[in-house]
Parts: structure tokens; sequence; C-alpha cells
């Protein structure tokens, strides 16, 4: 793979984290995300994306055993729900 191929436009990045353009700008704005930006054209390497993806991943979470609900689990350990 060359090295332009690692580089996304503003459109790809947006349709690649299913965001809009608008939300990308947005955590561009807020340094969620590293870009390159040249002029008014934003960049973003396929690095920067990556490391966003996994730094914002949410884990799943293991089934419960008995299907309860989480205020049933906090009441059963003593926790007042």
């Amino acid at each position: 793979m060359s090295a332009l191929e690692d580089v996304n436009t503003l459109e790809q990045a947006a349709e690649y984290l299913k965001a809009t353009e608008a939300e990308l700008k947005s955590l561009v704005r807020q340094g969620k995300i590293g870009s390159l930006k040249h002029g008014r054209t934003i960049t973003f390497l396929r690095a920067d994306i990556d490391t966003y993806v996994e730094k914002y991943r949410t884990p799943a979470t293991p089934p419960n055993a008995f299907n309860m609900t989480s205020a049933s689990s906090r009441r059963i350990r003593g926790r007042a729900a």
C-alpha cells in the first residue's frame, strides 16, 4: 500500500466513520482526531482515524448469565438501586 492510499479526504473519513462531515469537523476542532489542513482542505491519515476509533471504542459487555436488569443485579449485590 502506498503512502497516498493512507490519506483520506474529509468525505472518505466521514463515510468510513459513518459520520457527517460536520461531525468530523467538530471532532477536529475539539482535538479528538488528528488531521492535516492545507488551506481549506482537511485530510486524515488512516493511522489517525484508527487511533480515534480505538480510543473512543466502547468495549462489549459480557452477557448477563441470568438475564437480569442492571437494577436487579445491584439489589442482589447489596447496593441500593
